[in-house]
């Protein structure tokens, strides 16, 4: 979007011209052209705008973004067997070819069939009694084995003579657990798959609503919500957005073996509302932290955050009745639920002490931080595991990792239960009102703005209702501070170098 026409205030962000040179074409590449780096954009489709009227929303935050398909990984396969049996195979000493795994060896899959139990599905498989129970016992606090579901997939791994090593199974798509021999018992291992980051921006109007937007074109649903983490302190999401407003979003995806599984952080994004523009960079302090600034540098984040974690989707709201997915009654659930993968580090949602480091039944492990101004307490439930550092008493500044997140307790996939209490009653954290953090300091500001204008000219030329545009990362990296992959993400055509 360009600023012409549209009553976009830049926010102090002045565009230099002679380093910059974007421009789209409809259905082809287009190049940018900064301090001799190539950034390739691919654009496309319109929406016409409709007119000045409230948009309706359906409640703080939206609707959750709907999980993408489980994935269920293949039965691994011993590529040292594989090699051993081809006609390319010529025999070499053994100390220079390593371990050689045995035949069958290694983990195996189990669906579960039609009318089958676990049990049955184990036995089936020569693991004996025994052996089953104890699983059974070791993982009954974090779920019940004894009902599974039909077409459920399971990776075990029996030794010789019947016996259970290892079982494991998928969490979501990207992280997983294995539950492996320890003596007469299992211990519980938590893992994640790897996972590659790309990057995308998208413009868009505002017809129906910001949700039926991004729908239309075809963009994540979770952006909504994090663009209410970042900017709805200041801009009501529910009642602020008109008809006819536009948004421009530069934002990460999570890609696993080329399949989207969910929507990273938001890297940069302006609202056009009744013709002001309302602006958020991310920028990494000097303390190493990530905050989102407006062009001025001030910190759009408050003395508390949000949501204290990278998250895919708010899972479950703040509410006063909900039914317990676990207990299977109604009861009140005083927190936000962020879903998330296994081991993503959660951090202190303000400065403040630790008062617990402990584990309960329902809360799996979990931390309570007092904040500075003794008027505010913040929970972190289901942690996998805490930080090296944390321990009763340790003092916390906001956006410290303070544990990871995990799916201990009473839970049945790995998040965050994030819950906030004001003077003794619990509140909902997505609706609170602070004072803001502290600014981009004056040491840091030359960066800041520099980074800033690279992410602002990125938005402001995007074409308006386009698809979602894919932009190589080895390109950001050229220009700005980006910790995802170093090689494109995208395919490209013949005789196009990106030096």
């Amino acid at each position: 979007m360009s600023d012409e026409g549209n009553g976009n205030d830049s926010g102090g962000i002045k565009l230099d011209s002679a380093k910059l040179n974007i421009m789209l074409k409809n259905g082809g590449l287009a190049f940018m052209a900064l301090s001799g780096a190539t950034l390739m954009i691919w654009g496309v489709g319109i929406i016409n705008p409709a007119d000045n009227q409230p948009v309706p929303q359906n409640g703080m935050g939206g609707p959750s973004e709907p999980p993408l398909s489980s994935f269920q990984p293949l039965e691994p396969m011993d590529l040292a067997q594989s090699f051993l049996k081809s006609p390319d195979f010529k025999a070499i000493p053994q100390e220079l070819m390593g371990p050689v795994a045995p035949e069958g060896s290694g983990p195996k899959k189990m669906v579960i069939a039609r009318g089958q139990t676990f049990y049955e599905a184990l036995q089936a498989r020569n693991v004996g009694h025994e052996d089953i129970m104890s699983l059974v016992k070791a993982c009954k606090s974090f779920r019940n084995l004894k009902t599974v579901r039909t077409g459920e997939v399971f990776r075990l791994e029996v030794n010789e003579d019947g016996g259970l090593e290892a079982l494991g199974f998928d969490l979501d798509e990207e992280s997983y657990t294995t539950w492996v021999r320890k003596g007469d018992s299992y211990e519980r291992i938590d893992g994640n798959y790897p996972v590659e980051r790309r990057l995308k921006a998208i413009s868009g109007t505002i017809n129906h609503s910001l949700y039926a937007s991004l729908q239309n074109l075809d963009a994540p649903l979770a952006l909504a919500p994090k663009m209410n983490d970042i900017l709805g302190w200041d801009l009501d999401f529910n009642r602020d957005l008109r008809k006819g407003d536009t948004f421009s979003i530069l934002y990460e995806e999570v890609y696993k073996e080329g399949q989207r599984v969910r929507t990273g952080s938001i890297l940069s994004v302006e609202i056009i509302n009744r013709g002001k523009a309302r602006q958020a960079f991310q920028f990494t302090s000097a303390d190493g932290r990530k905050h989102y600034y407006d062009a001025d540098g001030n910190n759009l984040q408050k003395q508390l955050m949000r949501a204290p974690l990278e998250y895919s989707r708010v899972s479950s709201k703040f509410s006063n009745r909900r039914f317990h997915p676990v207990l299977k009654r109604w009861m009140p659930h005083h927190g936000v639920d962020y879903a998330a993968p296994v081991g993503t580090p959660v951090r202190a949602g303000g400065d403040g002490v630790v008062v617990a480091r402990t584990r309960k039944k329902g809360n799996g492990r979990y931390i309570q931080i007092r904040h500075t101004n003794a008027e505010y307490e913040t929970y972190y439930l289901h942690l996998s595991r805490y930080a090296k550092s944390i321990k009763v008493g340790s003092k916390v500044d906001q956006g410290q990792v303070i544990g990871y997140v995990g799916a201990t307790g009473y839970a049945t996939g790995p998040h965050l239960d994030y819950r906030v209490k004001r003077n003794g009653r619990f509140v909902n954290p997505r609706s609170l009102k602070l004072p803001a953090a502290a600014p981009v300091g004056q040491d840091l500001m030359a960066s800041f703005e520099s980074q800033a204008q690279v992410y602002l000219s990125v938005l402001q030329e995007l074409e308006l209702d386009g698809e979602p545009v894919v932009i190589p990362p080895l390109m950001m990296a050229e220009l700005v501070e980006w910790d995802g992959p170093m090689v494109s993400a995208v395919e490209l055509p013949a005789g196009i170098r990106l030096d």
